[in-house]
């Protein structure tokens, strides 16, 4: 997509106005398996006897994963960021590598295109990028086709995970 390398990591504390939870059935795997996707471990908190109860990912600002231990019910938690000025097809063969489920880089027919995958336990992830070249395209296809109580821009930001 562009030239950038990797999501800049805000590594400030504040209020998440949204996150998501994962229980994971192992913590250092997933922490392991989440990288090449561009998160990092902002926090571990730890529980008794040292052993972490609580990991924090994030990936931009905003773009937040708390992470516990336990058994996971498969396929209940899906959840889509921004991807960013990222390489999507270089994200998808780096999760690939890393031994995940990955579907993408896909165009969906709402002129984005997304990179789904699902970790060991089921968590699935999508990152979603709008495609730029068909801007025009995607702007009338709104106006035609949506109804609603919304507001469009006239352009969309080419980094729409900027604050």
């Amino acid at each position: 997509m562009t030239e950038k390398n990797g999501p800049h990591i805000d590594r400030s504390i504040y209020p998440m106005p949204m996150f998501i939870n994962l229980v994971v059935s192992d913590l250092t795997a997933a922490e392991a398996f989440y990288a090449p996707a561009g998160f990092v471990t902002l926090a571990t908190i730890p529980g008794p006897g040292g052993v972490p109860s609580l990991v924090h990912l994030r990936r931009e600002k905003y773009q937040d994963i708390l992470m516990t231990q336990g058994t996971a019910a498969r396929g209940t938690v899906s959840a889509s960021f921004a991807a960013g000025q990222i390489d999507l097809d270089e994200v998808a063969d780096s999760i690939r590598v890393a031994g995940g489920n990955v579907t993408g880089p896909v165009d969906t027919p709402w002129f984005s295109t997304d990179v789904t995958f699902s970790d060991a336990d089921g968590n699935t992830v999508t990152l979603t990028a709008p495609r730029m070249v068909d801007q025009t395209a995607a702007q009338a296809w709104v106006n035609d086709q949506i109804t609603g109580d919304f507001e469009t821009p006239e352009t969309i930001a080419p980094n729409l995970s900027e604050n």
